[in-house]
């Protein structure tokens, strides 16, 4: 018999009514367990019975970060509805399909996108529009729906888009059941089931990064998680040092962390109270983790993807040493990960190899696409490059579809950024590989100089000379006052690549 998925609302509901769940931090308000409970309820019942969704059909979402978000997914998960939380930075035309290829059954959103969420709704002959005023209307005046105990653990509970940088996105679908492991793969390293967990998460919900990396776990430990619509440093900062509201964990990218201690009050701010500082999603400069580090703040580092669980692998903050030297860590309990080379053979530790992974918490496919394409005999291949020291620990190269040959040769530009930012004169790099006559690829840097600062190709040079193969050293250099970056922080390469000339398409 296959296991039913716990309802973690009504759990947390009845044993702790007047916990704080939620907090805006926008607004300041708060949400019980018990106030979250009813609310969900009401949703889920207005849902099905009011607005006529069936169980398995899936609902997209264009929305703001906001404890409302959080209860509008926990209502679909009750009335075996399949959550799918879409970027609002996109094109119609992007979400349009995006809906038809789900064959999304209805699209709620709240006031800030109504004009996006219309036009989608309109491209994608989505027929049931749900804006923010009707969402309240069924809170209040439909009939509670209790739970049923008919979701299993294999059943469909989101629907999250590939942020499509490399090609047009894929939905990768999360179980029940993959939700649950993740939790579990964190519990322990992140101590996510301690008392008076707060996580602050100012990542929009579209995204794994923001919805499933700390803050569905945490939720799913009876903690609790404060949102924010944007991230703005300032705003982050007084936030994370307030011990009146508590913040305990925090999960944000390389630029989110510089830009918040680039701001004046940092060197005096108190972040004595974060347990668990998770830094992911881009290559973290070693000046940086030091001046987290001089504050009494370890940065933990983190692997993983939408599809992957998300995390896979993560160091613990107690080795520094290793952090510095670009680790991203062990695998978390319950993901199994290889190195393999393109015949799909385990390599030798100081090799590099593709990841592949396997477990519980990993997606088990994208919707409405042959799983045969992405999994090798059971292991999900990352499309990701790596390689392991001899103590077992993991050192991120690039990805596969960013490395690009260089006189027959594999450059992986990530393995060159890492090195070109210790240089102080170095803010922020990004590689892209451009055409060359004579070696068919070289590398061209394009570089934001920090303040006051003048780089040149001798700069790069000078960084790297005796550190990396010379084919691997970056023939040109751009400098420019800021990379083009996603929703996420995440330096967009695709923008890179088509305004610099880049050689190659993923």
């Amino acid at each position: 018999m296959t296991a039913t998925a716990p309802d973690w609302v009504r759990y947390y509901a009845d044993r702790y009514p007047d916990r704080i769940a939620l907090t805006d931090a926008d607004t300041d308000d708060d949400t019980l367990w018990g106030e979250l409970e009813e609310r969900v309820a009401r949703l889920a019942g207005g849902l099905r019975d009011d607005v006529g969704l069936q169980r398995g059909d899936r609902v997209a979402v264009i929305a703001d970060a906001h404890p409302n978000v959080f209860a509008l997914q926990f209502a679909c998960f009750r009335a075996g509805l399949v959550f799918m939380p879409l970027n609002w930075r996109l094109a119609v035309a992007e979400l349009a399909h995006m809906c038809a290829d789900a064959g999304a059954a209805a699209l709620v959103h709240d006031d800030t996108w109504a004009t996006l969420a219309t036009d989608t709704a309109e491209a994608a002959g989505v027929t049931r529009r749900i804006d923010g005023a009707a969402v309240e209307v069924l809170v209040k005046g439909s009939d509670p729906m209790e739970p049923s105990g008919a979701n299993r653990l294999d059943d469909p509970a989101q629907i999250l888009y590939t942020s499509g940088t490399t090609g047009f996105p894929k939905g990768a679908v999360s179980t029940h059941g993959t939700m649950l492991w993740n939790m579990m793969n964190g519990a322990e390293g992140k101590a996510l089931a301690a008392p008076g967990v707060n996580v602050y998460n100012p990542l929009p919900l579209f995204h794994a990064g923001g919805l499933n990396s700390t803050a569905n776990p945490v939720l799913m430990n009876g903690g609790r998680v404060t949102t924010a619509a944007r991230f703005d440093p300032a705003a982050a900062l007084r936030t994370i040092s307030d011990p009146a509201i508590g913040i305990t964990h925090i999960g944000l990218v390389p630029v989110m962390y510089q830009a918040i201690a680039d701001q004046l009050g940092f060197d005096t701010a108190d972040l004595s109270g974060i347990r668990n500082a998770v830094i992911a999603g881009g290559l973290a400069p070693v000046p940086l983790l030091r001046r987290f580090a001089a504050k009494g703040l370890q940065l933990e580092a983190h692997y993983g993807g939408t599809e992957m669980g998300p995390s896979v692998l993560a160091l613990h903050p107690s080795i520094p040493e290793k952090l510095e030297a670009g680790s991203v860590g062990r695998p978390v309990p319950y993901t199994s990960v290889r190195l393999v080379d393109g015949e799909g053979r385990d390599v030798p530790d100081g090799d590099e190899g593709e990841i592949w992974i396997k477990g519980p918490s990993v997606t088990p496919g994208y919707w409405g696409i042959e799983s045969a394409g992405f999994f090798t005999d059971g292991w999900f291949r990352t499309g990701d490059v790596a390689r392991r020291d001899g103590d077992g620990f993991y050192y991120l190269v690039d990805r596969v579809k960013d490395m690009y040959k260089s006189g027959g040769e594999n450059v992986y530009p990530a393995e060159v950024e890492r090195l070109l930012l210790e240089h102080p004169s170095i803010a922020e790099v990004a590689i892209v590989s451009v055409r060359d006559e004579r070696w068919g690829e070289v590398g061209l840097a394009v570089v934001v100089a920090a303040s006051g600062a003048t780089v040149t190709i001798e700069t790069l040079t000078d960084a790297i000379e005796g550190r990396l193969a010379r084919y691997k050293h970056p023939k040109h250099v751009v400098v420019v006052e800021a990379l083009p970056r996603n929703v996420t922080g995440k330096v967009d390469k695709v923008a890179l690549r088509a305004e610099h000339g880049g050689s190659s398409v993923a």
